[in-house]
């Protein structure tokens, strides 16, 4: 019997389908697709360093595009610019673009950004009702990553809707199967949100401010400066990234620590072990179930054949439950000896640039909540624990809780 693998009840067995692939075909070649989906740590890991056989540019080697459809392709050459991913090409390109962009997500700059989370949390809980239940999605989960990066990037916040709207679009071509009409409308919200950040880099040329979209506006690559494409392709891949999947990974965290009130009480008991548990957060319900790879060559993974222009899905969700390299996998473990070795990131090179800024998020967050809101439980009867349905990404489609009251900021 083949895997459902993108059906659309697919979703609701997906742990128990990676159990079973990575038991008896960890290399699944997608029957009538040059697909093959990998679900095992070791495998994954292999392909996710070797950017020379397995390349993340599909176009480079044969492999399938994310937009399939002619027409929406040319939207992006005649009405903005070609659809580019700087800070995802392979090395050594990749280093170049990388380093004009990580150091705003660590060391100094990322602690720097302590007080800007910290004060949207805080108004974030501040704004909930007194006392009783809420949608924490809505409420919470997609509000707080969204104004986190909308500040840092220096974007105005009263464009809330139409960057949620672009975030959507630009996101959905890795689900792949999509229509053409589908794909058609991706281009024209992905034009359109182009054309809106090449508005707010020109405005930083003529008057610099100090913000991330300043800062590559003003920035230079081998001594000369970005181009207008390069620095619109950055900034839509660091909002994108900037909170989509840590809304996604918010709203996990709750759940998995209502859903288990000793979880909840020995994190108030002990806030030390929150990082502990954001991290396993991300390991079992991992916001980014697997990406893709191009094999640039013949090889071979697992001792399966991988023709050159085959995709590689490599399944970062079913690795972070490989029992072979974490032990009892499916278990919420605070002190896990292991515990960053998870792939919710990806690793190596292309490992998530955004990564220690949503960790950080999601720390402060957990920590306020717990702190500030007594009595904290999952609705009774009111949520169904469903996620959106999608190959890629992993979100709940709600989650409702409960509280008795608010409490005052401490301190």
């Amino acid at each position: 019997m083949e895997p459902d693998l993108f059906g659309p009840e697919a979703n609701k067995t997906w742990f128990e389908t990676y159990r079973q692939l990575r038991e008896r075909a960890p290399v699944y070649h997608v029957p009538g697709t040059s697909l093959y989906i990998l679900t095992r740590y070791d495998d994954i890991a292999r392909v996710v360093r070797n950017s020379e056989h397995f390349s993340n540019q599909a176009d480079r080697h044969g492999g399938e595009p994310l937009l399939l459809c002619p027409e929406a392709n040319s939207i992006y050459r005649e009405r903005g610019w070609p659809k580019a991913f700087p800070l995802s090409v392979d090395p050594p390109e990749h280093k170049r673009f990388r380093a004009l962009v990580n150091h705003f997500f660590t060391g100094a700059r990322l602690e720097a950004s302590r007080p800007l989370i910290e004060r949207h949390v805080h108004r974030l809980i501040d704004a909930l009702p007194a006392s009783g239940e809420v949608e924490f999605i809505a409420a919470f989960a997609e509000p707080l990553p969204a104004a986190v990066i909308t500040d840092l990037l220096g974007l105005p916040h009263e464009d809330h809707a139409d960057l949620k709207r672009w975030s959507f679009a630009w996101a959905l071509p890795f689900a792949r199967g999509l229509s053409r009409e589908q794909e058609i409308w991706v281009a024209e919200q992905g034009v359109e949100f182009q054309h809106y950040l090449k508005r707010h880099i020109d405005a930083r040329r003529a008057d610099p401010r100090e913000d991330i979209i300043a800062e590559l506006a003003h920035a230079e690559l081998d001594d000369r400066p970005l181009d207008d494409g390069e620095i619109i392709s950055m900034i839509d891949h660091l909002y994108i990234g900037g909170n989509e999947t840590t809304a996604f990974a918010l709203a996990s965290a709750l759940w998995l620590m209502l859903r288990d009130p000793s979880v909840h009480d020995a994190l108030r008991a002990d806030p030390s072990r929150i990082k502990g548990f954001v991290e396993e957060v991300l390991r079992l319900e991992s916001p980014t179930q697997g990406l893709y790879r191009t094999a640039t060559r013949d090889t071979e993974i697992g001792g399966v054949p991988i023709p050159r222009g085959a995709t590689i899905h490599m399944r970062f969700a079913a690795a972070n439950r490989d029992p072979d390299v974490f032990h009892e996998p499916d278990c919420i473990r605070f002190d896990r000896p292991n515990a960053m070795r998870h792939m919710a990131f990806s690793q190596a090179e292309h490992h998530c640039p955004g990564s220690g800024l949503s960790r950080l998020e999601m720390q402060i967050a957990i920590e306020a909540i717990i702190t500030r809101l007594a009595n904290l439980h999952l609705a009774e009867g009111r949520n169904s624990f469903e996620h959106h349905p999608g190959f890629v990404l992993r979100a709940l489609k709600e989650l409702h809780i409960g509280y008795d009251e608010v409490t005052a900021v401490p301190g």
